[in-house]
């Protein structure tokens, strides 16, 4: 039993050879009473310390009395988080078992009305709300699994937005806030850093920009202003001066003229100092160059004038991971694609240089990033007792 818990916690992507009609062995998975048909989204994981039970059927005759004698076994799995619920809570129907139909839910063939309630592989809560002939009516919210509120917003009859939308950051903070009117953006938005500081604020009506708008640095200082030119929004002249020169950077860097595309970049500094984008741009290209030290001094200073800028917290943990992962590797090569893909063994590394990549990790998740190389790397030197 251990091992099918195992297959289905690290290969759950191979669920889908399970349905093949060309394969021997053909094997289903239900999890708190809800067959498992598509590949997890990425974080939403199921971890053996949520697991309450398993049962696992091979038996012909029990598969056929389950409806299930195509398949040679079934595999249950229930969560601790569903053993707690209440009998009244668990008659609650999940959307994964329901079928969309023209955008209109149905279940057991009937158009569904009433409440829902969707839940993460782990059994935590991940959404909840009503649905009203079929489509959303009032307010839905979306937790994270550690059961914080991650977006709430509200629907209209007919499944249309309407009224005010807050999304949120991990630990609860506000991410971004505004309203819709019959489905379209209307009014002042805004989007925040986890520190409170206004990142970005835009005034729509009736969907489209209509003013103004600004974006700033977690610091609060004013990175740019957006203008309205002919009913679109653009650059203010100076950042659209930048604007160009970083497209000139990146055109140079896919020809192989890192260079030239670092001169670009180089340029847009000149024109504005605090442009942190210039100096996470340059970093990633010495990254990609293999020439890792200097990354991390680039990536820096990008977040000397960013802290919550998330690529360069990332790109600055890879590069310190491949800097000793390289130190290692008889072939190095500088292929702009091999910085990801090339020489993955996890290495030892010095105690302070993994607090300082474990520090950058866990802020790019807090940020909502949770990339699949960077939960890789917060797995082999970030939990337990990493390094060994």
């Amino acid at each position: 039993m251990l091992k099918t818990l195992l297959t289905f916690l690290i290969l759950l992507s191979l669920i889908k050879i399970s349905y093949a009609q060309n394969k021997s062995d053909k094997i289903v998975f239900v999890v708190d009473s809800i067959y498992v048909q598509n590949d997890p989204e990425e974080g939403d994981n199921i971890n053996q310390t949520d697991v309450s039970d398993l049962k696992v059927i091979k038996n012909k005759d029990s598969l056929k009395a389950l409806g299930l004698e195509k398949f040679d076994g079934v595999t249950y799995i229930f969560t601790k988080a569903y053993r707690e619920r209440s009998e009244q809570q668990k008659q609650i129907p999940s959307t994964k078992q329901m079928i969309k139909n023209n955008g209109v839910f149905e279940l057991n063939g009937n158009t569904y009305n009433g409440k829902f309630i969707d839940y993460y592989y782990s059994g935590k809560k991940k959404s909840e709300g009503t649905l009203k002939n079929g489509v959303i009516d009032g307010d839905i919210i979306m937790y994270y699994q550690n059961g914080k509120i991650k977006i709430k917003r509200h629907y209209h009859p007919g499944g249309v937005k309407d009224g005010k939308e807050v999304l949120y950051f991990e630990d609860g903070t506000p991410m971004q806030q505004g309203a819709y009117v019959n489905g379209k953006e209307d009014g002042v938005w805004e989007s925040y850093f986890p520190n409170g500081q206004i990142k970005m604020r835009t005034n729509y009506k009736n969907g489209e920009l209509v003013d103004t708008g600004a974006i700033y640095y977690s610091t609060g200082k004013l990175k740019q202003k957006v203008l309205m030119k002919k009913g679109k929004a653009v650059s203010d002249p100076i950042h659209e001066k930048i604007d160009n020169l970083i497209a000139k950077s990146k055109d140079s860097n896919e020809e192989g003229d890192m260079k030239s595309a670092i001169k670009y970049c180089s340029k847009a500094i000149e024109l504005d100092s605090s442009y942190a984008d210039a100096y996470f741009y340059i970093g990633t290209m010495k990254l990609n160059d293999l020439k890792f030290d200097d990354a991390i001094t680039d990536f820096n200073k990008a977040l000397e004038l960013e802290p919550f800028m998330d690529r360069a917290l990332a790109n600055r943990a890879v590069a310190r991971v491949r800097k000793y992962q390289f130190s290692n590797s008889r072939t190095i090569s500088k292929n702009s694609q091999v910085t990801v893909l090339a020489s993955k063994d996890k290495v030892p590394l010095p105690e302070e240089e993994r607090e300082k990549i474990c520090s950058d990790l866990q802020k790019v998740v807090s940020l909502g990033i949770k990339l699949g190389l960077i939960q890789e790397m917060i797995k082999d030197y970030c939990t337990g007792n990493s390094n060994n």
